[in-house]
């Protein structure tokens, strides 16, 4: 018996690592967060 042939192709690895987009995910928050901040404190 040869080695048995797989049914689905290997899938590629991610070029994002899931670190990375939890930590860009975070800084987004955080951006919006401050300028929601700052517009409710200066009023616009």
């Amino acid at each position: 018996m040869s080695k048995p042939v797989r049914l689905y192709p290997k899938p590629e690895p991610m070029n994002l690592n899931p670190r990375l987009i939890l930590i860009g995910s975070i800084l987004f928050a955080l951006v919006i967060g401050w300028i929601g901040i700052i517009t409710s404190t200066v009023g616009l």
